[in-house]
């Protein structure tokens, strides 16, 4: 990769644009990069970076925005690379995220990141993409690098190498698995370390489970009241001593699942005899059950037949109500039928007599009682009067609404006539007024138009005089200026003349601080170490207290799941005691046994009060279990506990704590004491750079003086010829002006007179002295500025004069037409006043006549109408009154034949004859009850099989039952000892099967984890075959590291004269504290000596060409591991000030070296020797406003 020209806009700390051309610098082949310190070296190899991965190096890439600060608001950021990637000529263009302002109103919006990248082909740019993605996969692709690598690669970073020069074993590996991709290597130490923790997990829980089958086994096999025979060699099978659970638990399961077995067959020959003694017993008390049961039968029939015999006349008169009720249902309809006529007519005569109530006032007569009522007809002839009257007066109701609509128009014309009479008299007002108006603002106008006039005059006047007064004040402050770079010329001079011995000064005191600097990383590690020991005693002493803790708390668990293990063996011996009443509880009748199969059940047995249940047993057994794993999960707790502070105690011995702290005092109190001194070393450096900057800012200072000097005595000669131009000017102007109002007339009183005096005072003649001048063009500005003003105002008024002319003859025109339009107008009004009210007087004579007495003609037919409605509503009331008296007859007469047909005297007797049919139902489910009864118990005496067996004698079911008992206690006996021994037998057959899938699951998995724990231990450097103890990632980092430290020391053999070699130290480093991590040391031999030294121990400039060889050798390995593109141009950054000047020629002669094959190198530093060892120069300048570049020595 060679980059060819750098571009940056506002980015960094340049606010405008910058052009970098590298291959004018590359040319030279070695070319420095110099400046102030913050003046933005290192921001070139940022845009570089930026262009081609869009991040910058290190912290820098975190900031907020990468545009300059300085730069105008409205520019963006943006870097532009043209570079050759393996022989492709690629422009890459970038814009970072940043805030601009707003197209519209006020505030900021963010603009995104932006990309371009072209490719130069046939003479012309060609575009390849614009996505971020894709461009950073094409640059990475073409360079086979990422961003980290690029960096360390092509930048040198000399102060980050000079960290890894310095760092442990640890730190050292972080940084070059960043650099070296070790993915696959440290993979495969965490699966092997992940398989060893699950192959682990998986031995102990599958042994655990070998464990509880042995144990369930054992629990399943205990039963007192039938316990196995003694194991015997024939029931072993073998011939040999019985098989013991520890040595051989699958044998030991066999032996007892025979015996338990053997057991069963005994029992279930015992339980067959009993049920055969069984059948028979219950055979002869169910014959004597059904005799009894016979004779009883026989007797309740006779004594319920007597019963019946006793309730022949109740049953006589329950018939007798229920044909009475029969007959009395066909009259009841009929009584309904009268009741709800009386209730029709009662209301209907109410409603003739209100009707007639309110219609009272029409009637000829007072009375309102039916019998001296007027007839319907009469009534209707009076309503047929009222509406006849209503016809008439509707035809009249037009009349009036025409008269209401006559009185408001006349009321409108009259307001109208006055409103117009009072406008007639404002309009004549308003002529009257208006010429004087228009003559005014004439008058106005022509005023204006004269003061315009004089403007162009004035303002020559002021121009002059400005300009005068303006190159008069630039003269006195040029002057100051040249008094002031006079006095910085001869600072600049005596500050010269006093940095070298400051530089000296500040270099000594810099070297011995770096020497006390150097010890700090060894102090570091004894601290580190010392903590850990004290850590380890700590944990040690915290470890013992929690296992005693949980030893104690182990015991109470056991003696828990004991106890727990003893209520339930209890709790099923006595379940086993109570199984009869179990057995019975799910005893009933019709339902054949389970044990014995009969379905007659005389006597079940009957639990005790605090006999357990199936549930109780099951919940024991649950408790007792749960207690168990609890136990269990303690015991692997005791022995992790144990196990770590075995290895707590191995660490650390018999070291108290008290002697481990005060060991950890003493390495903080000398690493505190070796860092307050190389504390002092950033101070001493940064003000070594600053005294290195301060004498090239002073030598850069002299020169921007003497050229400031030379500017500005050019600039005042320039300055004066101007001055006496424009001081001719305005003499000539002034009296142009003077001349100009004189002829135009007078104007305002402030200026109708210019005289002379005033003229001569105010502008002298062209040989006065400067300062006299100035305060005579003050004069005149001020007067003019003054007239100026007067005369603006004056014409800006000019179109609103004219205005007001034209508004005030329109308006005079639009009042005499206003004038005529209301004269006409009162005219036709009052003519229209004059024959509406004609009109009123005829239509109210008229309606007077038809209203009679009534206030209005609507009012009087309002009334008609309601007279009618009340006659009408009367003929309806009266007329319904009769109907219902006539239907109210009729009813009663039905309801007496209807009573007389049924065989009543009357209607009240055939209503007290009816029962509702609650009642009758009633009555006649009695009756069906007597004669099902009276059946029954004729059938019952009819038996021959019944009256057969009560002529037997009475059979013993005292002595039948009693037998029966005692038959069904030794079954039942019998029934569970042989269940509890199939069960037993069942149940260690299963538990046997499960014990030998237990074992065959623990065996192979027992041997995966020792297999998993020697290969985990083996790649992670703790196994005692790894004899440095070094993890495979660590080997594989550490050769990385070994041809690293091959391709420095072809450099660091020339830069150090032969006398230092770095060399690959396989040992831990000092400070690792992991079991881990050898591999990754180094350590610098001393030619001269013969002796190895720690590389914490070597100079500032020692560690400088040191670090400078392991930053181009990692250069080298990286390139060549990636298989990236070869680097065109490398950069080496800063350390320079650190060597003498024979180092510093071996640097260079290196440096030099590197141009093999036409690559460049680029040195980014400040320091002076090497802008006069070094011609091709790119110079980076700071000011208030910003940085710029600029090139020397090139081309």
């Amino acid at each position: 990769m060679r980059p060819h020209r750098l571009t940056l806009t506002a980015f960094g700390s340049f606010p405008g644009t910058e052009t970098v051309d590298f291959d004018a610098l590359a040319e030279a082949g070695l070319f420095l990069i110099h400046g102030p310190t913050g003046a933005g070296k290192t921001t070139i190899l940022d845009a570089l970076c930026f262009a081609l991965y869009g991040q910058v190096p290190g912290q820098r890439n975190s900031a907020r925005s990468l545009r300059c600060d300085h730069a105008p608001a409205g520019t963006g950021p943006s870097v532009t690379l043209e570079a050759t990637i393996r022989g492709r000529l690629l422009r890459v263009q970038r814009s970072p995220a940043w805030l601009r302002p707003k197209l519209r109103g006020s505030g900021v919006t963010e603009e995104k990141s932006k990309v371009i990248v072209s490719e130069r082909r046939d003479g012309a740019w060609h575009g390849l993409t614009t996505r971020l993605d894709e461009a950073g996969d094409l640059v990475g692709g073409l360079l086979g690098m990422n961003a980290e690598q690029f960096w360390q690669v092509a930048m040198l970073p000399q102060g980050d190498f000079a960290k890894f020069l310095r760092a442990d074993g640890e730190e050292r590996g972080k940084l070059l698995e960043r650099l070296f991709t070790v993915k696959v290597f440290t993979a495969a130490e965490g699966w092997l370390a992940e398989q060893r923790k699950l192959a682990w997990r998986e031995a102990q829980e599958l042994r655990r489970q070998v464990d509880f089958a042995v144990q369930r086994v054992e629990e399943a096999t205990f039963d007192p009241l039938i316990p196995l025979p003694a194991a015997s060699p024939e029931v072993d099978g073998q011939g040999a001593e019985p098989p013991s659970r520890d040595d051989d638990p699958l044998r030991w399961a066999g032996a007892l699942l025979a015996a338990a077995r053997s057991v069963a067959v005994r029992a279930e020959e015992e339980h067959e005899a009993a049920a055969r003694a069984l059948r028979e017993a219950r055979l002869r008390f169910d014959q004597a059950a059904a005799l009894a049961d016979r004779q009883r039968r026989h007797a309740d029939a006779v004594t319920a037949r007597r019963a019946l015999d006793e309730r022949a006349d109740e049953r006589a008169d329950l018939q007798a109500v229920l044909d009475d009720a029969a007959r009395a249902d066909r009259v009841v309809p009929l009584v309904t039928a009268v009741r709800q006529r009386e209730e029709a007519a009662a209301k209907a005569r109410a409603l003739a007599t209100d009707a007639l109530a309110r219609a009272h006032p029409l009637l000829p007569s007072a009375s309102l009682s039916l019998a001296s009522l007027p007839s319907a007809d009469e009534l209707a002839g009076l309503e047929r009067d009222r509406r006849a009257e209503l016809a008439r007066l509707s035809e009249l109701l037009t009349e009036e609404t025409r008269l209401s609509g006559v009185r408001r128009d006349l009321l409108r014309v009259e307001e109208e006539l006055t409103r117009l009479v009072a406008e007639d008299e404002r309009v004549a007002a308003r002529l009257a007024a208006l010429p004087a108006l228009i003559e005014q603002a004439e008058a106005e106008l022509a005023r204006c138009r004269a003061d315009a006039a004089r403007i162009p005059a004035a303002e020559a006047v002021r121009d002059a005089a400005t300009d005068l007064i303006g190159i008069d004040r630039e003269l006195a402050g040029l002057a100051a200026e040249l008094e002031t770079l006079e006095r910085r010329e001869a600072e600049a001079s005596a500050a010269e003349a006093e940095l070298p011995a400051r530089l000296a000064e500040s270099s000594a005191a810099l070297e011995e601080v770096r020497a006390h600097a150097a010890a700090v990383p060894a102090a570091s590690a004894g601290l580190d170490a010392a903590r850990a020991v004290l850590e380890s005693v700590r944990r040690r002493d915290a470890l013992a207290a929690e296992l005693e803790t949980a030893t104690a708390a182990h015991q109470v668990l056991v003696d828990h799941a004991q106890a727990l293990r003893e209520r339930w063996l209890d709790l099923r011996q006595a379940r086993m005691d109570g199984m009869a009443a179990e057995l019975a509880r799910d005893l009933a009748d019709g339902r054949p046994c389970a044990v014995c199969g009969s379905e007659h059940h005389p006597r079940p047995a009957s639990p005790a009060p605090s006999a357990p249940s199936a549930d109780d047993e099951r919940a024991a057994e649950d408790a007792h279990e749960s207690a168990l794993a609890e136990r269990e999960a303690s015991e692997r707790h005791l022995a992790s506990l144990e196990s770590r502070h075995a290895d707590a105690v191995e660490a650390t011995g018999d070291l108290d704590p008290d002697t481990a702290a005060a060991l950890v005092r003493q390495a903080e109190e000398e690493l505190s004491r070796l860092r307050a001194v190389a504390g002092r070393e950033a101070a001493l450096a940064a003000a070594l750079e600053r005294v290195e900057a301060e004498r090239e800012r002073v030598r850069d200072q002299a020169a921007r003086v003497a050229e400031e000097l030379a500017a500005h005595h050019a600039h005042r000669t320039h300055l004066e010829a101007a001055h006496t131009r424009l001081r001719i000017r305005l003499a000539a102007d002034h009296a142009r002006l003077r001349t100009h109002l004189a002829r135009t007339g007078p104007g305002t009183p402030e200026v109708a007179a210019p005289d002379a005096t005033v003229a001569d005072a105010s502008v002298p003649d062209a040989t006065a002295p400067v300062p006299a001048l100035a305060e005579a063009a003050v004069a005149v500005l001020a007067e003019v500025q003054g007239e100026l003003g007067r005369l603006r105002r004056a014409a800006e008024m000019e179109g609103g004069a004219a205005r007001e002319v034209a508004r005030r003859r329109e308006e005079a025109r639009e009042q005499e037409e206003r004038a005529r339009a209301v004269a006409a107008r009162l005219a036709a009004g009052r003519a229209r006043h004059e024959e509406l009210s004609a009109d009123a007087a005829r239509l109210a004579a008229r309606l007077d006549a038809a209203r009679g007495g009534d206030a209005t003609l609507a009012v009087r037919l309002s009334r008609l109408t309601d007279e009618a409605e009340l006659l009408r509503e009367a003929v309806e009331a009266t007329r319904a009154a009769l109907a219902a008296d006539d239907e109210l007859a009729r009813a009663r007469s039905q309801a007496r034949e209807a009573a007389a047909e049924a065989g009543f005297a009357d209607v009240p007797e055939a209503e007290a004859a009816y029962r509702g049919p609650a009642e009758r139902e009633r009555k006649a489910e009695a009756l069906r009850r007597l004669d099902d009864e009276h059946a029954a118990v004729t059938a019952a005496l009819a038996d021959p099989e019944l009256a057969a067996a009560a002529a037997e004698p009475a059979p013993d079911l005292a002595g039948a039952a009693a037998a029966r008992e005692a038959a069904e206690q030794a079954h039942t006996s019998l029934a569970s000892v042989r269940d509890r021994a199939a069960s037993r037998a069942r149940r260690l057959a299963e538990l046997e099967a499960e014990l030998s899938a237990c074992v065959e699951r623990w065996r192979p998995a027992e041997e995966r984890h020792r297999l998993a724990e020697r290969m985990a231990a083996l790649t992670g450097g703790t196994s005692g075959d790894n004899r440095w103890s070094m993890s495979l990632s660590s080997y594989v980092l550490g050769e990385r590291l070994r041809a690293v430290v091959e391709a420095a020391n072809e450099r660091l053999d020339h830069m150090s004269a032969g006398r230092y070699l770095l060399q690959h130290d396989l040992r831990k480093t000092a400070g690792s504290r992991g079991r881990s991590g050898g591999g990754l040391g180094l350590r610098v031999s001393d030619g001269w000596t013969g002796v190895d030294r720690d590389p914490a121990t070597l100079s500032g400039g020692e560690s400088f060409i040191t670090s400078l060889a392991l930053a181009l050798g990692l250069a080298d390995v990286v390139t060549a591991e990636a298989g990236g593109a070869e680097i065109g141009t490398l950069f080496v950054d800063e350390g320079f000030g650190t060597l003498d000047e024979d180092t510093l020629d071996g640097v260079l002669d290196i440096l030099d070296g590197l141009r093999d094959g036409g690559r460049a190198v680029g040195i980014v530093s400040h320091v002076a020797e090497l802008r006069s060892r070094i011609t091709a120069q790119l110079k980076v300048t700071k000011t208030r406003r910003g940085s710029a570049l600029a090139t020397s020595g090139v081309g």
